[in-house]
């Protein structure tokens, strides 16, 4: 008891170094329950996570509360000191804010794609200040990794959107366009398109439909049409076909190619279904001959970008030659006429 009373304040500092250790013994317990008990890593890292964020806040309040009553005479001193403390460290303290609006409102999870600030990646680990994940896109493209970790203040997610590709309903929707001449079979296309994306789809088309189901018990969403639907589009140079099917946003690229490798297969050979692409034709003619006569059947042509400027600069140059031939002829007109005929008073 001699002990206790050389302490300024005996409650405050035991019960400090109590709340701490109690803090790190629940912490050991609940560790130990979450890795025997879960199995699965992301749920594992989630709930280990939500854990040590839970016990850090309820330990930071104790302390605050057990030394809130013997520092109430110095609370205006503490209160400036605080305010001090909360403008230097703004932006640490909005991270942590950061990380426990992340958690409470269930913004992403370790293993989810997500989209924030132009920023794109799979997150690997959601700390206390700072969120990591695997970058995806960028110079690589087609929504694939690249193999860059970027780190970003969890205060990020104050003020900008964060776009979910997994969270609730793990499938997006993507397109796959394929253009055929006119003349091409339109309706055997558009089946083929159709055999191929109900192939693809056929396996994870009802955990799609069971994840939009469980939505639906929390927010007002819409039908949607999950089985692959084929579109058509008439341009200027062919007709547009589009297939539009649900996809793992992870496997975006390899399903693209599943797609158009199979539809090949199906369409290949046939002489009624051709693939369109973009043409030119140059037409190009040395300087002194012909054009083609009128009357002759000639095939539509487009000349290339250098022969008309070539065609434009002579067609300047001769005008220009044209102009100063008709100002010398004006001005020897105009010196050929005599004095008298300039003076010859009118009858």
């Amino acid at each position: 008891m001699g002990f206790l009373h050389t302490l300024k304040y005996p409650v405050a500092i035991i019960g400090t170094i109590a709340v701490i250790v109690l803090a790190w013994v629940i912490h050991t317990l609940g560790r130990k329950y979450i890795d025997s008990h879960v199995d699965d890593p992301k749920e594992h890292y989630r709930k280990l996570s939500f854990l040590s964020t839970t016990i850090l806040i309820l330990a930071l309040a104790a302390i605050i509360i057990l030394w809130a009553r013997p520092m109430q005479h110095t609370g205006t001193f503490l209160g400036l000191i605080g305010a001090g403390v909360a403008v230097a460290l703004r932006d640490p303290l909005l991270s942590v804010a950061g990380r426990i609006a992340i958690f409470a409102g269930n913004m992403y999870s370790v293993g989810d794609r997500i989209e924030i600030n132009k920023m794109t990646g799979d997150v690997i680990d959601v700390g206390f200040f700072y969120t990591r994940m695997m970058e995806v896109g960028h110079w690589i493209g087609a929504d694939q990794v690249t193999g860059r970790l970027v780190q970003f203040s969890n205060s990020r997610v104050f003020g900008h959107a964060v776009f979910n590709y997994t969270q609730n309903f793990a499938y997006i929707w993507d397109v796959v366009t394929l253009p055929i001449t006119y003349s091409s079979n339109v309706q055997d296309t558009s089946k083929a398109l159709l055999e191929v994306g109900n192939e693809y789809t056929r396996e994870f088309l009802k955990g799609a439909r069971s994840q939009l189901e469980d939505m639906r018990r929390y927010f007002l969403v819409p039908e949607f049409e999950l089985e692959p639907q084929v579109y058509l589009t008439v341009t200027s140079n062919w007709i547009e076909l589009t297939m539009r099917y649900v996809v793992d946003p992870k496997k975006r690229r390899s399903a693209s190619s599943f797609i158009y490798t199979e539809v090949f297969k199906r369409i290949q050979g046939r002489d009624d279904i051709v693939i369109a692409s973009e043409t030119m034709d140059l037409s190009i003619h040395p300087p002194g001959t012909s054009e083609p006569e009128e009357g002759k059947k000639r095939q539509p042509q487009m000349a290339g970008s250098d022969e008309i400027k070539n065609r434009a600069l002579a067609q300047m140059r001769q005008q220009d030659e044209q102009d100063k031939q008709n100002k010398g002829k004006v001005e020897e007109r105009a010196k050929g006429k005599s004095p008298a005929d300039k003076k010859r008073p009118a009858a």
